[in-house]
């Protein structure tokens, strides 16, 4: 198993995305916060204190942040509000989460990091689409 390591605290940004307003239609988000979520280029960050990893996302709008523990389920909280299941593992340079709503359907978010890049492909059940968000290093 690889580690994530090399990618704690690297700072990526949004540059494309594709699918991802159909993807949260899908998954019953409403019309502003989809509009609104469509209309930013959120940054992505990626630290670790100890065994804890946490996850943020920062636009000019607001910062989104979710920590976890690799392999321990947990409750979070969507940035429209609502509340699933969630289960992060990690697979060599991949950071996997399934995100299990309260009705079972599962969407998985597969976050792929290199030097330059993060792409973060989302497939959902139930939904024939794919959402393709590829971020770039932030050069500082």
């Amino acid at each position: 198993m690889a580690s994530l390591e090399p990618y704690i605290n690297v700072r990526y940004k949004l540059k494309t995305s594709e699918n991802f307003e159909e993807y949260l239609k899908f998954i019953g988000v409403g019309i502003l916060s989809r509009k609104t979520a469509c209309a930013v280029s959120p940054v992505a960050v990626l630290t670790r204190e100890g065994d804890v990893y946490t996850l943020t996302m920062v636009t000019t709008f607001r910062t989104v942040a979710f920590s976890f523990k690799f392999d321990e389920e947990f409750i979070e909280e969507r940035p429209d509000g609502v509340k699933l299941k969630s289960l992060l593992t990690v697979d060599e340079d991949k950071l996997i989460q399934i995100q299990t709503e309260d009705n079972g359907r599962k969407s998985t978010h597969v976050r792929t990091f290199t030097p330059d890049t993060l792409t973060v492909v989302t497939t959902a059940e139930g939904w024939e689409g794919k959402c393709v968000r590829v971020y770039e290093v932030v050069k500082n």
